[in-house]
This record gives structure tokens, C-alpha cells and sequence, in this order.
């Protein structure tokens, strides 16, 4: 969804593999682990052959302030790698099967990671595309052409112009996050990404800032996991 425009929003990263600093304080109640939690065998949603999840836990379906930590396959666990804050959608998060086109929300599950874009790769595996001044765009209106998907031509109005967004910033860098995607269906929402921002909220996407970004995209490949969602809704107690 159309990103509002973003900047630095304080961050949290993993030292040492147990300390954890530079929390906001609407993230400090959430020094959960979904890494541990899913080695518990409490994580609801699947990983599929990731070997690398993101999640994207907010504390209740109404709050947009998310802590995203990324996990990575270690034989049979999961090992948490990095920690920061970031922003899920105006709208917050839907619950499960409730997205829809234009509500501002973000979806709530677990999704593949096949493919990014923006201005340079920064060294991910994942299929990248690198957005031109212009022409690039991102197909956001139901029952046309390229609905969720990428296209090259002069944008719609109502699509999105991915290479107008990322001279804004947002676009940077971005992580296709396969919701309600390939084979679309109409009016369930498009263009969720993961991208750069982190402070105030997006249309429905998460964000946060672009170093850390960045740094995620360079250990992700193909099929890996963003994992989104409300404590609650993403784990059992």
C-alpha cells in the first residue's frame, strides 16, 4: 500500500546474542523472543523451507508499533540474529482473511519472500530489480491489468509508482511480501513490502530503517518468511 513518508525511528539491535538496547518505550513490553517461541513449538503459522524468518510482531491488532526480528535456521532451531522497531499500516493489522484493498492495514500471517526492488542490490539473493527514474510501477486498482504485480509503463493514477516512491525514500529498498500473491484476487489488498522507514506508519506495509534493512536483505533467499501479525494472533501462550 502507498507508504507515508518516513525517517529514523530508534533502534534495537542484538548484541552478543542476548542484550537488547535502544528499545522506544512502546516496544520495551516486548522483549519476547518469537525465535525461542518457535523452537517451543508455539508459533501458529507455518515457516515453510525459510531459512531465515522475519517477524513482525505488534502488541494487538489495533497498534501499528511493531518489533521486528529476524531468525535464522540453525540445524533443527531457530537463532534470533537481529532486533529493531519499525511501523505496520494506518489501519494496524487485519485479522486474519480481513485485508482489503485501500484499508490501510497490514495482513496478518505468514508469507514467502521471493523478490525485492529498489535503487542499487544490496547484496540480497533475492531476485532484484533495479527501479529507473521512471516507468516503473506496481499494479494496486482491482479488476485491471497487473493487479499486485510489477509492470513497466506509464502508471495509473491509482497504481503505484514505484519509481516516484523511491526518490521519496520508502523505496530505497523494498521486500516483496507474497500476500494475497501470485494469482491475486481482486479487492484483497496489493503491494505489501517491507521497506525503509520506521517511524511514523505506512498504507499497510512494515518498514523500518534503511541500515537495517539493508542488513536483512543481504542474509534473505528465495522462500524465505515475513511472519506479521499481533503477539496473540502469531503465537500460543
Amino acid at each position: 500500500m502507498k507508504p507515508y513518508r518516513t525517517a529514523l525511528l530508534a533502534s534495537l539491535v542484538l548484541a552478543g546474542g542476548a542484550a537488547l538496547t535502544g528499545l522506544a518505550p512502546a516496544a520495551q513490553a516486548q522483549t519476547f523472543d518469537p525465535c525461542s517461541a518457535a523452537n517451543q513449538g508455539r508459533l501458529r503459522y507455518t515457516t515453510g523451507s525459510a531459512s531465515h524468518v522475519v517477524f513482525a510482531i505488534s502488541s494487538s491488532f489495533d497498534s501499528n508499533h511493531v518489533v521486528v526480528t529476524e531468525c535464522a535456521k540453525q540445524g533443527n532451531a531457530w537463532k534470533r540474529v537481529s532486533v529493531t522497531t519499525g511501523r505496520a499500516g494506518t489501519g494496524a493489522f487485519a485479522r486474519p482473511g480481513a485485508k482489503r484493498e485501500g484499508d490501510g492495514a497490514t495482513p496478518t500471517g505468514s508469507f514467502t519472500l521471493t523478490e525485492a526492488f529498489g535503487l542499487g542490490n544490496p547484496g540480497t539473493k533475492l531476485k532484484y530489480r533495479t527501479l529507473r527514474s521512471s516507468g516503473d510501477c506496481w499494479g494496486a486498482t482491482p479488476g485491471k491489468s497487473h493487479y499486485n504485480e510489477y509492470y513497466s509503463d506509464p502508471c495509473r493514477s491509482t497504481d503505484e509508482d514505484l519509481s516516484a516512491i523511491a526518490q521519496r525514500g520508502p523505496y530505497h529498498q523494498a521486500v516483496v511480501i507474497n500476500y494475497n500473491r501470485p494469482n491475486a484476487k481482486p479487492g484483497l489488498g496489493s503491494a505489501i513490502f517491507f521497506h525503509v522507514g520506521g517511524i511514523t506508519p505506512t498504507g499497510g506495509c512494515v518498514s523500518i530503517r534503511e541500515s537495517r534493512l539493508r542488513a536483512v536483505m543481504r542474509t534473505l533467499v528465495p522462500n524465505d518468511r515475513m511472519i506479521m501479525g499481533p503477539r496473540s494472533a502469531l503465537f500460543r501462550s
